[in-house]
């Protein structure tokens, strides 16, 4: 159940099913698109036209690269209204410089530790919710609590409601949850780490024909606020709310309102790809803790061989002059990764070189430790 919740909690969204027709077919707001390389996930941009007017849908995660929203902050600025969600006081815009106190909720706290586990940003640590056109549609915490009490709930039941799954993919997830914890426990890369969270994200079933105040409630106050916009003339509007929510809320402007879909568009939510995001090297920090030390030990060698050598000083000459015929060091003059140390004469003095994990000198994971003549 560990990784359902930490799921539900990054966005919870629904499986792509079969379309029927045009209209009343459900579709996922979010996809893990898998390649050689990795893969990403992606959120879907929903656009729906009703007369004159443009209502865009932009799915979201609350956790992702900060190019996500940085790219969704910079489709704002075209829109004459972005209804955005944020249960609380309509006065407290985040943005990235606001500082969070004591009273952060929990679900936000749970989703920065894990997406700093993940290397993504947070939603409301890296946009500006200080814009002119930036309307608040969702409830306040007085709403929320009312909301709560007359559908005799809670706040957690509600937050599992959004990754509600029937017997066989609450089986699937077990094996998913197991595969995270061992990633994380071997040093398993980010891309890997992301893609597993991914798959699990997208392999929630939410009962979204259950009435809950976490989907439901909040957004029909949410289309309650778009009328009141289209009311005041605006015409070309966007709502950014997380990705769960917007199977329900399409339906509600097709089925119900009279929108009709016009386009669609897929937008990178999170990068997986190995190449950005290579495996962890399992101790890493250990092996080159140990090459430092033995980088020590061997300048020094050097130092003190060279005060009383005449000839040019190499590492067969430093093994004549030691008594054991050894270098100093734990393996005789090779690295952790089995590979020599390196020995240069440089201006004033030598260099003794490790070349690291990727075996190539002079990258930018070399250990070099230098001293004078």
């Amino acid at each position: 159940m560990l990784g359902l919740l930490i799921a539900s909690l990054f966005v919870g969204v629904t499986p792509c099913q079969a379309e029927t027709d045009a209209t009343a077919a459900r579709r996922s707001f979010l996809r893990v698109v898998e390649n050689d390389d990795g893969g990403r996930l992606e959120v879907l941009v929903a656009t729906y036209r009703k007369g004159s007017a443009v209502l865009q849908l932009f799915g979201c995660v609350h956790v992702a690269d900060r190019s996500f929203y940085e790219e969704m902050q910079r489709r704002f600025r075209g829109l004459d209204a972005l209804l955005y969600e944020l249960v609380g006081d309509p006065s407290i815009r985040p943005h990235p410089d606001m500082k969070r106190g004591d009273n952060t909720h929990w679900i936000a706290t749970v989703q920065g530790g894990m997406g700093a586990g993940l290397k993504l940003a947070d939603q409301f640590g890296a946009m500006d919710y200080r814009q002119d056109n930036f309307v608040h549609a969702d409830m306040t915490d007085v709403e929320w609590r009312q909301a709560i009490k007359a559908a005799n709930s809670s706040e957690l039941r509600e937050v599992f409601s959004i990754g509600s799954m029937d017997n066989d993919r609450a089986e699937g997830s077990k094996q998913s949850e197991i595969d995270l914890v061992g990633a994380f426990r071997s040093g398993g890369g980010i891309a890997e780490l992301r893609l597993m969270m991914a798959r699990m994200m997208i392999g929630g079933d939410p009962a979204i024909d259950q009435p809950t105040v976490i989907i439901h409630g909040r957004n029909e106050k949410c289309l309650r606020v778009l009328q009141q916009q289209l009311d005041l003339g605006k015409q070309r509007l966007g709502i950014f709310y997380g990705a769960a929510h917007m199977e329900h809320m399409e339906h509600r402007l097709v089925e119900d309102l009279g929108w009709a879909r016009a386009g669609e568009e897929w937008v990178l939510a999170w990068d997986c790809s190995r190449k950005r995001w290579p495996k962890q090297e399992r101790g890493l920090k250990q092996k080159r803790y140990r090459a430092r030390r033995d980088l020590k030990k061997l300048i020094e060698a050097v130092v003190e061989h060279a005060a009383s050598f005449e000839g040019e000083v190499t590492w067969a000459t430093l093994r004549a002059a030691r008594p054991d015929g050894r270098l100093p060091g734990r393996n005789d003059g090779k690295d952790e990764w089995g590979r020599h140390y390196l020995l240069r004469r440089v201006d004033g003095g030598w260099q003794v070189r490790c070349v690291g994990s990727d075996g190539e000198p002079d990258t930018a994971d070399d250990l070099v430790q230098g001293a004078g003549a």
